[in-house]
């Protein structure tokens, strides 16, 4: 199989999902118990405290875990990524001071799993990753940005796309192409029928299609 698109690689890194509003619930992912405040564990960061890291995991390892294994469909990879990701968050706080930790933190798990994807044999990836790669590639083809368009102004727009959605298009939409869920998985996790999902998909894509060409991002 062929390499996903640039095009569709700029989606994946750049969109920040989770960055002022929660497009969807996580909550389920995270561990039991009462966590340390984000800002708390900011604080350790900055006072190089290793308790930080202990704290991340405790609140944001399992998530981190399903993000990364959502992509590489691997355990071990997947918890080789934590770990990344873990690291990649001490080395940003300082001088990093997130508003929102969670999305920080989601944002450098997926491009530490899409880096580590790389460098895996595209004959190791799973169909609905397969599928979610193709459907992007033909909403953002090779070629069709418009000059002078940089990544952040992609994932922008796509953001400001994604906040005029009803709910239900946004959760479908977020859990295909970010979380990269499979069609199955969407309807177990969110009560929706095959149906809904899939036409809500389509319209979706063809909506946003437009929503770029109106502001000039794509050709």
């Amino acid at each position: 199989m062929p390499q996903p698109k640039e095009n569709v690689i700029i989606f994946l890194k750049t969109c920040d999902l989770f960055a002022e509003k929660p497009y969807i619930i996580i909550k389920k992912f995270l561990k039991e118990g009462v966590p340390t405040e984000d800002s708390k564990i900011i604080e350790l960061f900055f006072s190089r405290s290793e308790e930080a890291i202990t704290e991340t995991d405790r609140k944001y390892g399992k998530l981190c875990f399903e993000i990364a294994d959502k992509i590489l469909k691997s355990e071990s990879d997947a918890e080789e990524c934590v770990n990344d990701t873990f690291l990649g968050v001490w080395n940003a706080i300082p001088p990093a001071r997130p508003n929102s930790l969670r999305s920080f933190i989601c944002r450098i798990a997926r491009n530490q799993a899409l880096k580590r994807l790389d460098y895996i044999s595209a004959k190791k990836r799973s169909r609905a990753l397969e599928m979610s790669f193709s459907e992007m590639a033909s909403l953002l083809p090779e070629n069709s940005v418009a000059d002078g368009i940089d990544n952040k102004m992609i994932g922008k727009t796509i953001n400001d796309f994604l906040a005029v959605l009803d709910r239900d298009s946004r959760v479908i939409f977020v859990r295909k192409y970010w979380f990269l869920d499979s069609i199955a998985d969407i309807c177990h996790n969110c009560g929706f029928s095959e149906s809904k999902v899939k036409s809500s998909l389509m319209r979706s894509r063809k909506k946003l299609r437009r929503f770029l060409e109106e502001r000039g991002i794509i050709i």
